[in-house]
């Protein structure tokens, strides 16, 4: 049994939030009591913690530890609404129905969460996109629509309902692949346009990291290095190019901004183990 499992899940507060573009400023300094979770309904902003800012959008869970300063933005064309809980985890009960201050010098130390050291909570990062985990985000809204009913088993409902989002989002975050969103557009670029993504100084323009960072983030996502990735996209188009097309293999090299007939040629026997004229001989044979 993990920590987690042992869970009992009390809600301080569950409830729909738009957020007023004209409380941007005042949403700076926020510090919660307990354990609070986010899910964005709609709108687009960021939220800041650490010193980190991360953009949110439909779909995207954000998740704060008790006692953590951190802040939300509202992009003013398109402002953010949220479902939000607010929870004690591991006490017997609720400790206080007060979630949340504004203002770092009102935060009282005594209405503040039991916290354990708990490695399935730390290893959930700020923002989490479950936009294809729809049942997910139902299960949470689930949670806040029960909130504040007044029937008999309303309080064991909820409970139960946000243990459940807990253990759910812990299993789901450990299956999928999370990747920086500074980085995903460039990988989204190198699968649609690899002739188009040439190397680091587009890169690094494009993602405002250092040649390091990048490198560390794009092959924490991929498994791969930028390089490596950029070529075996390259060649994934290349190859539909030979078998598509009737081009020769000069123009298809050009095509893909090979400055050498001769270097592509290498570079796709390096790959493929047989050179571009065999690779599409095979092709023909089979056809």
């Amino acid at each position: 049994m993990t920590l987690l499992s042992a869970a009992k899940a009390f809600v301080r507060m569950a409830h729909f939030y738009r957020f007023p573009v004209e409380r941007n400023r005042a949403e700076s300094g926020r510090i919660g009591y307990c354990y609070a979770f986010h899910f964005v309904a709609g709108g687009k902003g960021t939220v800041t913690i650490d010193g980190n800012t991360y953009p949110v959008k439909k779909g995207d869970l954000i998740y704060f530890p008790p006692k953590v300063k951190h802040s939300f933005y509202a992009n003013p064309d398109n402002p953010l609404s949220t479902y939000n809980v607010y929870c004690d985890i591991w006490s017997e009960k609720s400790m206080s129905s007060l979630h949340l201050v504004w203002d770092e010098s009102d935060f009282d130390s005594a209405l503040l969460t039991l916290v354990l050291p708990c490695a399935e909570l730390a290893s959930l990062p700020v923002v989490t996109p479950i936009q294809h985990h729809s049942w997910l985000g139902q299960l949470f809204i689930s949670a806040v629509a029960q909130f504040g009913q007044k029937e008999p088993y309303t309080d064991l409902i909820v409970s139960n309902l946000v243990k459940a989002f807990l253990l759910a989002l812990v299993q789901t975050v450990s299956k999928i692949q999370l990747t920086d969103y500074r980085i995903q557009p460039i990988i989204e670029r190198m699968d649609k346009e690899a002739n188009a993504s040439r190397g680091y100084d587009e890169w690094m323009a494009a993602c405002g990291l250092r040649k390091t960072q990048f490198h560390e983030l794009f092959k924490q996502a991929t498994g791969m290095s930028p390089k490596a990735y950029w070529t075996k996209s390259i060649m994934r188009h290349v190859e539909a190019a030979l078998w598509e097309s009737e081009r020769s293999i000069t123009a298809i090299a050009e095509d893909f901004g090979y400055s050498s007939v001769h270097h592509f040629t290498k570079q796709f026997t390096q790959f493929h183990g047989v050179s571009p004229t065999e690779f599409r001989k095979r092709k023909n044979s089979s056809s």
